[in-house]
């Protein structure tokens, strides 16, 4: 069964809300709204959002009650890779075979834009209820996405030498640039649906081993990051370990983590045999 077979009930429901939510925020000036949207709908996989959905579940929760925050963490990533493709950090010209957004939009409107993300990211969380589980969700994305979470990862992977960076600086730049944001959608999820302590903990470390092992699969695909600081044997070896580690991480909770299961199971798909 493929990644959207299994998620099917995840994406649509995704879908709908992002589409109905980004609708509604629709005012003058209409050209935001359009950047916005175009660069929201360009067929991702929607991981990060099915991860949060699926945490909650996990823990006993319903969908609704973490789709603020799975919305958000996908505005939030969506964000990042706008800001990624400008000039002045990755100067990419196409994403998923479409023009990025500032080749679409323009520069200024690109930046507005995944500005204009980030901040709606934050609105849609502020609607988590009760209002206790929406504070605790707003500070442990507010820490994911910032300096000591995502753009702080970003700016160490700025600063590093691209051909001479250590296996250390490797697993730094991940865990935050990129596995921030995933350990984050497993938390979430879990505090949206009132997790016991003991079930946060399981997620907290479910989602940094995933979010870790995602970085490491696709340097491997790309043959680039960590398959520069290894052979290519032993990062396969390093992200089989990291899934393996995830799914035990979770065992604990039976049968309501099938689907964080199947999610490492995906990822684990896509290694190259």
């Amino acid at each position: 069964m493929t990644y959207e077979q299994c998620f099917k009930r995840h994406r649509a429901f995704i879908e709908k809300k992002l589409k109905g939510m980004l609708r509604a925020q629709e005012a003058r000036p209409l050209s935001i709204h359009k950047a916005m949207q175009y660069a929201v709908f360009t067929g991702g996989k929607r991981f990060r959002p099915v991860l949060v959905l699926s945490a909650c579940e996990a823990c006993g929760g319903k969908p609704q009650d973490a789709m603020g925050a799975a919305l958000a963490v996908e505005l939030i990533h969506t964000y990042s890779l706008v800001h990624d493709d400008l000039p002045a950090l990755d100067n990419d010209a196409t994403r998923r075979g479409k023009p990025t957004c500032h080749k679409k939009f323009g520069e200024a409107n690109a930046i507005l834009a995944g500005d204009a993300l980030l901040t709606l990211a934050f609105e849609f969380i502020a609607g988590i209820k009760p209002a206790q589980r929406a504070v605790q969700v707003l500070r442990e994305v507010a820490i994911a996405a910032g300096v000591r979470g995502m753009i702080g990862g970003q700016v160490a992977d700025l600063e590093a030498p691209a051909k001479k960076k250590t296996l250390a600086e490797h697993d730094f730049i991940s865990r935050y640039k990129t596995g921030a944001l995933i350990r984050v959608s497993a938390v979430a999820g879990a505090i949206a649906a009132g997790a016991a302590p003991h079930e946060l903990k399981a997620m907290t470390r479910y989602g940094e081993c995933l979010g870790l092992a995602f970085q490491v699969v696709d340097d491997i695909l790309d043959e680039d990051g960590y398959c520069k600081a290894m052979s290519i044997p032993a990062a396969t070896q390093k992200a089989v370990r990291l899934i393996g580690q995830a799914k035990k991480e979770v065992k604990m909770l039976g049968r309501k983590a099938q689907a964080l299961r199947l999610l490492a199971d995906f990822l684990m798909q896509r290694i190259p045999q």
